[in-house]
């Protein structure tokens, strides 16, 4: 057996925690992923959210006339499963926001040339200023964007003064994505000083860039502190939302090295969520998503995708990596410290857990689909794992021929470890994980094998579990006496 040094990650932080005061956690959720949903499947991802302690859903959605106006090819069917979408969050006690993809914009990427404009936007925003799912903050309706620089701040400054005048009141806090990158490189504080100089309209931010820029190295806080502290200290009484990602890759095979890429996400998710119970404190949490299947970081519960019932979705090229690929044992990951973020303290072990996830293939395999990977490098060919336990445990993986290395894990807090792939596959190989714990081992099967014969390029990892997994569905396991 060899024994490897477990990550404990830094659960003594905790003592210098402190309850946040709005403490909500949001999730990310795609529109144009939701064109077959009715009422009932709304309900259902809302249960499966509130069961993990989501608060609510940023409803991400484009331009519906922006790329047709023909009846039968346009997206104004947007508005219809955002009318679903209140009407099923009214009777759970879930809250929603509205998150304009401003990313489209009069263009290529908008060829009828119609774009967001603010009478469309403020008469979608009025529609749902009483309902009792919208998310307020300091009593004023929460709007979110992605993108939307190229706008303008006097855009938000009209939108604003049209609901102003309805008494409409709404707090803008954009996901501007060139200030969030550019804080990665360059110093964050500076950035924010730029954004809140050159968009003096609005009110508050969402970092929307929880990935790192071309390079194999988590996000530190700093970024994030600089950028909350910036805006706070300059008056604005707008939430600094933070956004936590499991991972992102994504590969749409049509030669366009803008939709083909990884980024280094080995340990993004525990490491991200650290960042925010402990040092970050944000007012809101934003988690990247629950349902955005072409970049691989969902949480939701794969759609099926080959009937034609509510949940299923077409997903085109992107099933080549996104069949069988289910991430939802990482749900297990973000209620752990949703607990931690809402109540100022890591909560109490009950239940031994290990989360563990892979990709299929190496990172230098040649696969006979699939297009050129940009940052392919980045990821580490292994299979890793998080660890829940009650008292002392040791967590064991297995890789083909690297077999049985080990790590420990206590009550404390949550223990990470990992084993690289063998240099020989064979015909393939399938991962095994276990708890040891006061004489008993429970032990998961991984279900998906790691090959070096591929008929996609894949980075987007498989996500199990092993141990109890009654919020996120069954779990293949075996006990051993």
């Amino acid at each position: 057996m060899k024994t490897i040094t477990a990550i404990l990650l830094p659960i003594w932080l905790s003592v210098i925690s402190t309850t946040v005061d709005a403490a909500t956690v949001l999730a990310h959720f795609m529109v144009q992923n939701s064109y077959a949903y009715n009422v009932s499947t709304w309900q259902e991802d809302i249960t499966s959210a509130q069961q993990v302690g989501i608060d609510g859903f940023a409803l991400n959605w484009i331009p519906p006339y922006c790329s047709s106006t023909d009846a039968h090819h346009n997206l104004a069917w947007q508005a219809d499963q955002i009318a679903n979408a209140f009407t099923a969050a009214e009777q759970q006690d879930f809250k929603l926001t509205l998150s304009f993809d401003m990313s489209y914009g009069v263009g290529s990427n908008c060829p009828t040339g119609l774009a967001w404009n603010e009478t469309y936007m403020s008469s979608i925003i009025s529609n749902y200023t009483n309902s009792s799912a919208a998310y307020k903050w300091n009593n004023q309706m929460l709007v979110t964007t992605y993108a939307g620089e190229k706008y303008g701040n006097s855009f938000f400054q009209y939108l604003k003064q049209m609901l102003s005048e309805q008494d409409i009141h709404i707090s803008i806090a954009p996901g501007f994505t060139t200030y969030a990158e550019a804080a990665q490189n360059e110093a964050a504080t500076g950035q924010a000083n730029a954004f809140m100089s050159e968009f003096d309209a609005l009110d508050g931010f969402l970092n929307w860039q929880s990935w790192p820029l071309n390079k194999a190295l988590n996000n530190t806080a700093d970024i994030d502190v600089a950028l909350q502290s910036t805006l706070k200290a300059a008056g604005k009484t707008g939430p600094y939302i933070m956004t936590i990602s499991p991972w992102q890759y994504k590969d749409l095979n049509d030669g366009n090295p803008e939709d083909s890429w990884v980024s280094y996400s080995d340990y993004l998710f525990p490491s991200r969520f650290e960042s925010a119970v402990s040092t970050v404190h944000p007012d809101i949490i934003e988690l990247q998503t629950w349902n955005d299947w072409g970049e691989s970081h969902y949480l939701r519960d794969l759609p099926a995708s080959f009937s034609s019932g509510p949940a299923s979705a077409t997903l085109g090229t992107m099933q080549n990596y996104v069949n069988n690929q289910s991430h939802a044992a990482w749900r297990i990951v973000a209620d752990y410290y949703i607990d931690w973020y809402k109540n100022g303290s890591p909560p109490n072990i009950t239940q031994d857990q290990v989360v563990y996830w892979y990709r299929t293939h190496p990172k230098d395999a040649t696969c006979s689909g699939g297009g050129s990977i940009r940052n392919a490098q980045l990821p580490a060919d292994a299979v890793f794992a998080w660890a829940l336990v009650r008292s002392n445990a040791t967590v064991t993986m297995s890789a083909g021929q690297n077999a049985l290395w080990s790590f420990e894990a206590n009550g404390t807090g949550p223990a990470m470890g990992m084993v690289p792939f063998p240099t020989n596959l064979g015909d393939g190989i399938l991962p095994e994980v276990s708890i040891s714990n006061g004489g008993s081992t429970i032990t998961g099967n991984a279900s998906t094998y790691i090959t070096g014969d591929c008929d996609y390029s894949n980075f987007n990892p498989v996500v199990g579990l092993v141990g109890p997994g009654d919020k996120v569905g069954a779990t293949d396991q075996k006990v051993l006496a």
